[in-house]
């Protein structure tokens, strides 16, 4: 089986980001959603080999929003099933980035965090399709920690249930508002 280096391509996109809108490096945003991010100690946090703050700034410009999502999915995914350990600590960003209706691509980052949410439900034991499919749980902590922290930010989550925008949404369908109601504890 042919494995990606999601690390590296996070840092490949990055850097790609970065040469294209230079000016996203140019300190922090003034967008409340981004609020603290930059007091995030991100060189700590497990497989996070980039400047997150950059990646999140991409998204709020319409012209860097696409190169940034990119960025973003190779950050906090580990693979096509599987959350990276990088996820938990976005969450929080990016469901307020999620309730700004104004955000590019904002469908999108709707759409990644319900990939969290899902991906971050709990292995059923018992169940041997379950288990092959995502792992036990102790091998995957990040999924107890992205729980967390769509727990901790469920007021988040709620704003994003109840905007009118996202319920008219076909995409947006009932299952897919369980999963986030499921994730945030509500």
């Amino acid at each position: 089986m042919c494995r990606v280096d999601h690390e590296a391509a996070a840092v490949t996109a990055t850097a790609a980001l970065t040469a294209a809108h230079p000016h996203l490096r140019q300190g922090p945003s003034a967008h409340p959603a981004l609020q603290g991010c930059e007091d995030v100690e991100w060189s700590s946090v497990p497989g996070c080999q980039v400047d997150v703050p950059v990646v999140l700034r991409g998204l709020l410009d319409p012209e860097a929003a696409e190169m940034a999502e990119r960025a973003l999915d190779w950050l906090v995914m580990s693979g096509p099933m599987s959350i990276s350990t990088v996820m938990p600590a976005v969450v929080p960003y990016l469901l307020r980035l999620a309730a700004d209706p104004s955000l590019p691509r904002r469908d999108e980052l709707v759409g990644l965090l319900l990939v969290a949410a899902v991906l971050s439900a709990p292995t059923d034991p018992d169940n041997a399709w379950d288990l092959a499919v995502s792992g036990p749980e102790k091998d995957h902590p990040e999924r107890a920690q992205c729980r967390a922290a769509f727990v901790a930010d469920a007021a988040w989550v709620q704003r994003l249930l109840a905007d009118d925008e996202l319920r008219a949404d076909p995409y947006l369908g009932d299952e897919d508002r369980a999963s986030f109601v499921q994730a945030a504890g509500l």
